[in-house]
């Protein structure tokens, strides 16, 4: 399996991430996919059948969702193993390094300051990996944001929006519905 990374920040400020992979040298191919980026390293090797095989890291950017929740954005590094690809295992360190430099936020293993762990909700609590926080990240914490996984059902919305409602969050949008 390889290395997922989450991080918390307003949609624009997802821009600071992206800069992280643009200036690598030699930079990778970038290609636009419906939720974010990929990061193409063809000098590292070839594109194969499976992403597990290839050289390559997605990014989804964090976006609104029902007015007030924002996804978090993630980082995967989808080449397994790691050392199939050495150069790009030492990118996924360096990669690690930088996002580290900013608070972790979350972290399942306990034991970190979870201050912010009630505006964390759905199945981004779940998740094994730690949850770091750009500085619009740690704003909209400070100001009561709230922050879901990229892959909750509108049904766990559904869910969570009305346990919100019940503690007075307002600005909360339906889902849309095809009527």
């Amino acid at each position: 399996m390889g290395s997922t990374y989450r991080f918390l920040s307003v949609p624009a400020d997802a821009e600071i991430v992206c800069e992280w992979f643009r200036f690598l040298d030699p930079s990778p191919v970038v290609k636009a996919t419906e939720k974010g980026e990929l990061y193409d390293f063809n000098h590292l090797g070839a594109l194969a059948d499976t992403p597990a095989e290839s050289p390559i890291v997605n990014v989804i950017f964090p976006r609104m969702r029902r007015g007030v929740l924002t996804t978090a954005g993630e980082v995967h590094f989808l080449a397994t193993p790691a050392k199939r690809f050495p150069e790009l295992d030492r990118i996924n360190q360096a990669f690690r390094k930088w996002v580290s430099r900013y608070p972790k936020v979350h972290s399942a293993k306990g034991g970190d300051d979870n201050s912010h762990d009630y505006l964390i909700e759905g199945t981004l609590r779940n998740w094994d990996s730690d949850i770091f926080a750009l500085p619009s990240g740690i704003k909209a914490l400070k100001a009561g944001h709230y922050f879901v996984a990229d892959d909750d059902s509108e049904g766990r919305l559904d869910d969570l929006c009305k346990q919100l409602r019940l503690r007075g969050v307002g600005g909360l949008e339906e889902a849309e519905t095809n009527h």
